[in-house]
Formats: C-alpha cells, structure tokens, sequence
C-alpha cells in the first residue's frame, strides 16, 4: 500500500469515527474559594405564571382565617402575619396549637403554588439578650419552615430568618405587647424568573 493511500485510510477512519460519536462536552466545575461561601443558586420558576391572579387565589383561599392577617406589600408580595400573642411561649421554639392551625391553613393554600417563594421571618420579644433573641427567632423561623414543608409545601420554596427584637409591632414594656411581639411574618412572592 502507498504511504497517500494509508494516510487517506487513517484519515477517513478518523473522519467516520468523529461522525459516529458526538464530542461530550462538560461545563467546568464552579469552584469556590476557600472560606467562601458559594454563591447562591438563582430560584427558577416553571411557566410564567400572572402573580396578581396569583397572589388573588392565596387572599381568597386564606381570607375568613381572623388569626392571619394578609396585607399586599410596596414591592407587590403578599405578607402574612400570624397571631403573636398565641404563636410561641415565652423563650420556646415550638409553633403553639393555634399557630399550627394557621400554619396546616397556610400549607394547604401554597403547596400547589409551586411558582411562589415562602420567606420565613421569626420575631421575639426583648425579654433576652439582643443575641439570645437573634438566635431564637432564626430558630422559629426554621421551625415554621419545617412545619410547612412536613404539610407538603415543597422545601426548595422555602427561606427562614430571623429578626430578633429588632422590629417590634408592640409596646415589649407590657407582657400582652411581648407576647405580640412573638410572632411569626411569612412573604409569598412569585419565584425569580
């Protein structure tokens, strides 16, 4: 065989073994550096969906509920207050009977809006240190987001925080004020497209 038809054979086998097989190709790994925290995954929601009509069928299907408060907030999300007085005892984390009655109420309306984020946000009294009350308000907040998801509200929907005394709603001189201001607040807002 002349060295021209061996080159031309070598060629087309390799010509016909790349036709056969599609290269794979790989994203590079996002690395973080050490220390770092990763940086967050942005939240994708499925079809868009029309958040006024939305945010109407949350109203609709929680309305008649005296204990939760509903208001449509400057940025278009809906919050939910959740009673104080009865939602935690004094120094505890565990959601009270009445606040798990809102809460069943609440999982029931959000777990088929699976285009909606849940922000958690738990608030105490001053009765304890300013670091005490931080760590303990994260600490609901956890707690309710746990409660949600065990009633079916998917967990990838949710975000918990805390905000300590920090943002009272009532006089914390008086016990029936600090008990107002332990208290759960829940915004719902469609997903980041």
């Amino acid at each position: 065989m002349s060295p021209f038809k061996a080159l031309s054979a070598v060629t087309a086998f390799a010509f016909l073994s790349a036709c056969a097989t599609a290269p794979q190709v790989t994203e590079p790994e996002a690395t973080t550096p050490p220390g770092q925290d990763a940086p967050p995954v942005p939240r994708k929601a499925g079809p868009a969906s029309d958040w006024p009509a939305e945010r109407g069928r949350i109203m609709k299907g929680l309305s008649g509920s005296g204990d939760i408060a509903l208001q449509v907030r400057d940025d278009g999300a809906l919050q939910l207050l959740l009673p104080g007085a009865d939602a935690f005892s004094r120094g505890a984390e565990e959601p009270k009977a009445s606040l798990r009655d809102a809460l069943d109420r609440i999982a029931a309306v959000l777990a088929p809006m699976t285009a909606t984020d849940v922000q958690i946000f738990g608030h105490t009294d001053s009765m304890a240190s300013e670091l005490h009350n931080l760590q303990l308000s994260i600490r609901r907040a956890e707690k309710v987001a746990e409660y949600l998801r065990s009633r079916g509200v998917a967990l990838s929907r949710l975000r918990a925080d805390g905000k300590g005394e920090s943002e009272p709603i009532a006089d914390n001189r008086t016990e029936e004020g600090r008990a107002k201001n332990r208290r759960v607040e829940i915004i719902v807002r469609p997903l980041v497209r």
